[in-house]
């Protein structure tokens, strides 16, 4: 009888364990994520692992923080980063993480520059990891757009992570 006790309070708190990872999550940088949320980290090294992308998408160094979303009814973290060397302007790697099943799906943004018309860079574009479904795949596409449109509206508030750590 104690024997069941105990395994129930042990499957009560694995289940809340899980139900809060999102929340644990929110408001850390890319680089802390890759850091210090170890699913997190998996995930994000499945999602790039054999991929073609700037060296800045390995460490995250500068990003913006997670945030808990509702897409299409489920609770995911997005989080992005992008290039250092451009002031963000250039490119951005946004991340869906799906604490549920610690699956990601990572979205590299190449926004059309505002000022060339004809600019077809967002061509470019490529999906990773876990495949989207319709409205993760708007959500992002929405989401980057709007970010693409005024590129240095948060560039001041962006943290940096401490390449020697």
């Amino acid at each position: 009888m104690k024997i069941r006790r105990i395994l129930a309070a042990l499957l009560l708190a694995a289940s809340t364990a899980g139900a809060a990872a999102p929340e644990g999550l929110v408001g850390q940088t890319p680089s802390k994520l890759l850091k210090e949320a170890p699913a997190f980290a998996k995930a994000y090294s499945a999602t790039i692992k054999g991929q073609e992308l700037p060296e800045w998408t390995e460490r995250l160094s500068v990003g913006f923080p997670a945030e808990a979303v509702n897409v299409d009814g489920r609770k995911f973290v997005l989080t992005s980063a992008c290039n250092p060397d451009t002031d963000c302007q250039d490119e951005r790697f946004y991340l869906l993480y799906d604490p549920a099943d610690r699956s990601l799906t990572g979205f590299f943004f190449l926004p059309p520059a505002l000022d060339t018309p004809g600019d077809h860079r967002m061509a470019f574009s490529r999906w990773l990891g876990k495949q989207p479904t319709k409205a993760q795949t708007a959500f992002l596409m929405e989401r980057a757009v709007l970010d693409a449109q005024d590129p240095g509206k948060d560039a001041g508030k962006l943290p940096v992570a401490d390449p020697a750590k």
